[in-house]
């Protein structure tokens, strides 16, 4: 299944294209911190491009990262939405060991550049994704994961209606706090 272009009042997520390598580049480095180099950052820009070919191709869910921007303005990027796969150890999650084995589940991300914070875009994007998750992909639930520190992202989760789960341990360090969603229409 393929995603293509979803339009919300404000927002457009696209596919990322090769010519967005630049708006990437800040991302990468705004977001996530450090100073990534030129060719790993067009590395992940041709993979995540040859994904969306390749995971339709194979009938699979549309895995992959997609450029948001605002939709009164096509060059206007403001950061990145995506469908990851995401594996949570739940046990983990209910106080039992860290060693517990591991669920396989459909995930959110976002990330938003800090000039374009705090005006509801991500959870505007994430929720456009759900809606596309249980209308189209027909996902029985979704999650997200986040750190204990990262507040902002734990009230994305809460105004997209996800219940969160608290990680009482540190490790896994990638799910500290989950956000959980059932699908309204399942059992």
């Amino acid at each position: 299944m393929k995603l293509a272009a979803i339009e919300t009042a404000r927002l457009r997520i696209r596919p990322f294209a090769p010519d967005d390598i630049d708006d990437c580049l800040r991302f990468r480095r705004d977001v996530f911190g450090g100073d990534e180099a030129r060719a790993k950052t067009q590395n992940w820009l041709d993979w995540t491009i040859d994904s969306y070919r390749e995971l339709a191709g194979l009938g699979q869910p549309p895995y992959a990262d997609y450029a948001l921007e605002l939709r009164a303005d096509s060059s206007s990027f403001i950061g990145s939405v995506g469908i990851v796969p995401t594996v949570i150890p739940w046990a983990a999650l209910k106080g039992e060991s860290s060693d517990a084995l591991l669920s396989p589940e459909i995930g959110l991300f976002w990330g938003i550049m800090p000039a374009h914070r705090n005006r509801g875009y991500a959870d505007e994007a994430g929720g456009a994704l759900l809606d596309f998750l249980f209308a189209e992909l027909k996902a029985r639930q979704v999650v997200a994961t986040t750190e204990h520190n990262n507040i902002a992202s734990q009230r994305v989760m809460q105004k997209l209606g996800m219940k969160l789960l608290r990680n009482s341990s540190s490790e896994p360090r990638w799910c500290q706090v989950v956000g959980l969603i059932t699908n309204p229409r399942a059992n």
